[in-house]
């Protein structure tokens, strides 16, 4: 069995890491040992990405576009290598804040889906 000690906890960093509008570009990066692996993205404990890396990188990068507000909350990342199976555990936690967003813009959607249901 892997003890803990070769799976090391990952950390996670946040580019840029302040002053993220909506339609921003914003890309998290999970830094962790050179191993293959499953790398997960998680926003407030829910499993938003993963992706395979290779042995040969120390990173696993995940970008993306901020569209809306539900992008902004609390991002950690973690990682599984599967020979034997051990997940690691996961990062300190890194928060992604939005500048300037239009709160009221949430409230529009959701009146516009409260709509949509009660019309169908």
């Amino acid at each position: 069995l892997l003890s803990p000690v070769l799976v090391p906890r990952p950390s996670l960093s946040l580019h840029p890491s302040q002053g993220v509008s909506l339609g921003d570009n914003v890309t998290l990066r999970c830094h962790l040992p050179r191993v293959q692996a499953w790398v997960q993205l998680w926003l407030n404990g829910i499993l938003k990405s993963n992706k395979e890396k290779d042995k040969e990188q120390d990173t696993a990068e995940f970008s993306f576009d901020v569209t809306n507000l539900e992008d902004a909350g609390t991002y950690q990342c973690r990682y599984q290598v599967s020979e034997p199976l051990w997940t690691s555990e996961r990062s300190d936690p890194v928060k992604l804040v939005l500048t300037g967003a239009e709160v009221s813009s949430r409230g529009n959607l959701m009146v516009a889906v409260v709509r949509h249901c009660t019309a169908a």
